[in-house]
């Protein structure tokens, strides 16, 4: 009888095991099939007909429909640079550069992958109707009160998350995932 007991529990932890790794690789990437550039996360394969299991799995259930790599390169974080999840009833201050891409955007979205409803109906920010500060730099503040130029509203509560799209991207910024300049998502204080 004790047998049995081991074999069943060891059993129920092999399958918790085995479904918690998956899920995490699935959700958040390893790193032989996702790409980690501070905190933001992209994955090369999305798209490709040669594309791994677990970068299949990750686009099926998040509902996404992917484009390859020479169309765009979509880029998320959870994070800010210091590793703390994005919260709405935090300020942020996104700084960046333009890309060499024929067109891309800055898009924040609720942890449920919609996006964040506010009065003023702004959702994003794009290479057209951004406010560069010259020389291609930019700044995109994060908050839920107004603020002056490039402002993404947010809510009292609640986790988010940025995404960042560049599409038809320049060939060297396909080739140097890990050493794009990705915009900096600094943490300014919360209520």
């Amino acid at each position: 009888m004790r047998t049995l007991f081991n074999f069943v529990v060891f059993l129920l932890f092999g399958l918790g095991l085995g479904y918690c790794s998956a899920d995490y690789s699935m959700q958040e990437g390893l790193a032989t099939v996702s790409v980690r550039n501070g905190p933001w996360i992209t994955w090369p394969s999305a798209g490709s007909t040669s594309a791994d299991p677990y970068t299949r799995a990750h686009f099926a259930a998040n509902g996404h429909l992917p484009l390859t790599a020479f169309e765009a390169i979509t880029f998320r974080a959870s994070t800010d640079d210091h590793g703390q999840p994005l919260d709405q009833a935090c300020e942020y201050l996104v700084e960046g550069r333009a890309f060499k891409a024929r067109w891309w955007s800055l898009t924040a979205y609720k942890s449920d992958r919609t996006v964040i409803e506010n009065q003023a109906q702004r959702y994003s920010f794009n290479s057209h109707n951004m406010v560069y500060e010259g020389q291609g730099d930019f700044e995109v503040a994060l908050s839920d009160r107004a603020r002056p130029g490039n402002w993404l509203p947010l809510h009292a509560s609640g986790r988010f998350q940025l995404t960042l799209r560049l599409y038809n991207p320049a060939a060297e910024l396909r080739g140097a995932l890990q050493e794009l300049s990705l915009p900096k998502i600094k943490k300014l204080g919360c209520a």
